[in-house]
């Protein structure tokens, strides 16, 4: 991986805020599509979350397609703001 590569260094409750937001419909497209496809952290916990919300779309396929994930998806993301606002 290329030095130049910025790996961001967000708090476990600044992740869930950022999953919240989305599944509450407060988080603009931007903001996932910057979590998802725009961020890499140094963090191996942070990233494989980062990594599976990516492919939340794929894993489990909206009916709706204006939608991201179906609603077995957006469980996989409530039990990651729940695990992260768990953890000190």
């Amino acid at each position: 991986m290329s030095p130049l590569v910025r790996k961001y260094k967000l708090t476990n409750q600044q992740i869930a805020q950022i999953l919240d937001d989305f599944l509450e419909g407060r988080g603009s497209p931007a903001a996932w599509d910057g979590f998802t496809l725009g961020m890499s952290f140094d963090d191996a916990e942070h990233e494989k979350i980062r990594l599976r919300c990516l492919r939340l779309g794929e894993e489990f396929p909206p009916a709706n397609p204006s939608e991201y994930c179906n609603e077995q998806g957006r469980e996989v993301i409530r039990q990651y703001v729940t695990q992260l606002r768990s953890e000190v």
